[in-house]
């Protein structure tokens, strides 16, 4: 996509191109919209953050519980395992390396395996090394008990309950009590018990904690976590930072938050997750509702805009089909008034207004009505004048003329040399008096005359001024140039005199020069051809080229050039009244060039051209 185009579709979509009917809903609808998304949204992060926090406060009150409750249950099954390393027959036996009481040691481990979960019971010489036991012979598992043991006694404490394994498909952890005789530490007894619980119990404590919420019991160094089932991955939390609470995404990419404690007496930490959807429901029910609010609000809105820009564009419409009216001539339609406000104001002052306008057109009619007959009666005047002029001042001027000329040829041979050339200067100067009158008549009557418009080949007419002004001049004394001339439209006999007049300028005013060179160009435009028409003469000071297209303006004197000063004010008025403009530049013995513009034409016909040039030849 080009710029072009996309300009165009952001036009197309602006603003300006609706009225304002459709501009006030729209600019209340989006204050609408930013008002209550910035409203929503920003108490929906409010509740967002007061659901969390309760959530959080939550987990932290139930991970301690829990751990509370289990350390209690571990409390009270390390007690009941010291209770028995207290026994008598067990001392006796650890004391007297297997020795004595053999029988009544082995009874009491038997006792400690209250259940098929207590898989085994061990009795351990102060060297952690097995010396009786009771429980499970398969070799295998006890094998592994007893290398898990050894590990679970690196750092053991006098009693405990030691980290959960994993063998095989089940997981076991460990009681450890020390047996003490006078403070001294003589064996240990080991009791190993399988974590099994139901799965229907594990639905049944979810649901009693609520929230969807899991819970996994874990190892203090994180080498194992389970779900009281099975082992799990573990949950990317921190378990020294058991006063914070965790956001991730679990195993099957539910959002959760999750707290965990340690549970004292034992090696083990509790994890608690509650999913974070199910606390964040209430909050995405409370956007979901403000959303709804906020689209009926904008709805509401959207009307009552509508009414309100209704109300205050119809009066609009009024005054703009009142204008229109008016504008079209019609004074008669008069806007309704029926309210109070700004918009009745404007009502009021704009059929006053109107009122006012009529009165100033029928007045200005009538004035000009009264002109117009002035200007009529002006133009008779001065058309009785011309032809007063053309007619009652010719005859004495050429009378003038005639008897001068009578005089000359007649008495001539009588007449001494001073009477001979006043006798020329009379008969000259009558010559310029009746062109002058001449002159000023055609210049009077220009005004008056209409412009017929059609297409003019001005190659052809500028070529046949040249040939027309140049034919009393010495041959191959100018050089002339006439460069590519577009068509222009026009009044082919006006624009003939203007070219005569700019030609027969710039010959006269170069022909004092060595060489005399004429130029004549144009400067193509879309809409406007320039011409122009340039010589080397002796050109003129730019200070005082405000004059030159004055009636009888001239730059210089009549000794050195002859002339009217009436020619380049004629050629100003013939190329007003085309809608043109000329000017002009030059300087002092350096030349001139005077510029002339006039409309386009787009094609001349053959026929158009024939006629030119037959005319041109006539």
């Amino acid at each position: 996509m080009n710029n072009t185009s996309l300009k165009k579709r952001i036009r197309r979509f602006s603003l300006r191109g609706l009225s304002i009917q459709q501009r006030l809903p729209l600019l209340i609808c989006v204050l609408l919209l930013l008002i209550i998304v910035t409203f929503s949204w920003t108490s929906y992060i409010g509740v967002k953050r007061a659901a969390l926090k309760i959530g959080s406060d939550r987990l932290h009150t139930l991970t301690g519980e829990l751990s509370s409750m289990f350390g209690q249950s571990a409390q009270t099954i390390i007690a009941a395992t010291q209770a028995t390393a207290r026994n008598g027959s067990i001392k006796k036996y650890l004391q007297s390396e297997g020795k004595d009481s053999i029988s009544g040691s082995l009874e009491i481990l038997q006792k400690l395996r209250l259940d098929s979960t207590w898989v085994l019971s061990e009795l351990l010489n102060r060297n952690k090394v097995p010396i009786l036991r009771s429980g499970r012979t398969d070799t295998a598992t006890t094998a592994k008990l007893d290398s898990s043991l050894l590990l679970s006694f690196a750092h053991a404490d006098s009693f405990n309950v030691g980290k959960i394994y994993q063998l095989n498909d089940s997981m076991y952890y460990p009681i450890t009590v020390a047996v003490t005789e006078k403070n001294q530490t003589i064996g240990y007894i080991v009791r190993w018990r399988m974590l099994q619980v139901s799965l229907q119990a594990v639905k049944q404590f979810s649901q009693l904690i609520g929230t969807n919420a899991n819970l996994y019991i874990g190892n203090t160094d994180g080498s194992l976590w389970t779900d009281m089932m099975k082992s799990v991955s573990a949950p990317p939390v921190d378990i020294g930072h058991s006063d914070h609470f965790f956001e991730y995404s679990e195993a099957k990419g539910r959002r959760v938050i999750a707290a965990v404690q340690p549970i004292a007496n034992t090696h083990w930490v509790v994890l608690v997750e509650f999913s974070q959807q199910t606390i964040l429901e209430a909050a995405n029910r409370f956007l979901r509702w403000i959303i709804i609010i906020g689209g009926v609000l904008i709805i509401v809105g959207i009307f009552i805009a509508w009414l309100m820009s209704r109300n205050i564009t119809r009066p609009l419409n009024k005054l703009t089909n009142a204008a229109s009216a008016i504008a079209s001539g019609d004074y008669s339609l008069a806007v309704e008034v029926n309210r109070n406000d700004e918009l009745g104001k404007l009502a009021r002052a704009f059929n006053s207004m109107t009122v006012k306008v009529h009165a100033a057109q029928l007045d200005l009619e009538k004035k000009v009505k009264e002109r117009t007959v002035q200007l009529e009666s002006a133009n008779k005047e001065l058309e009785a004048f011309s032809y007063s002029v053309s007619h009652d001042l010719r005859a004495p001027l050429r009378a003038i003329g005639g008897y001068s000329m009578i005089l000359k040829e007649d008495y001539g041979t009588k007449l001494d040399d001073e009477a001979n050339r006043i006798t020329g200067k009379i008969v000259s100067n009558a010559k310029m008096m009746g062109k002058l009158i001449d002159d000023l008549i055609s210049f009077s009557q220009i005004g008056g005359k209409e412009v017929m418009r059609y297409p003019i080949d001005m190659k052809n007419l500028a070529e046949s001024c040249m040939t027309e002004l140049l034919q009393h001049e010495p041959a191959n004394k100018y050089q002339v140039h006439i460069n590519h001339l577009p068509a222009c439209e026009g009044d082919l006999n006006l624009i003939r005199q203007v070219w005569m007049n700019l030609i027969s300028n710039a010959i006269k005013y170069s022909s004092k020069k060595p060489v005399p060179c004429i130029e004549i160009g144009c400067i193509e435009g879309s809409s406007m051809h320039t011409y122009f028409v340039r010589d080397n003469g002796v050109g003129f000071d730019m200070q005082h080229a405000h004059k030159l297209f004055g009636v009888f303006q001239r730059l210089h004197s009549q000794k050195m050039f002859e002339g009217t000063g009436i020619g380049l004010a004629f050629a100003k008025r013939i190329i007003n009244k085309h809608q043109g403009e000329i000017r002009a530049e030059g300087s002092v013995d350096e030349g001139a060039t005077f510029y002339f513009s006039l409309p386009v034409a787009n094609v001349i016909p053959q026929a158009q051209i024939d006629l030119i040039n037959t005319k041109n030849h006539e």
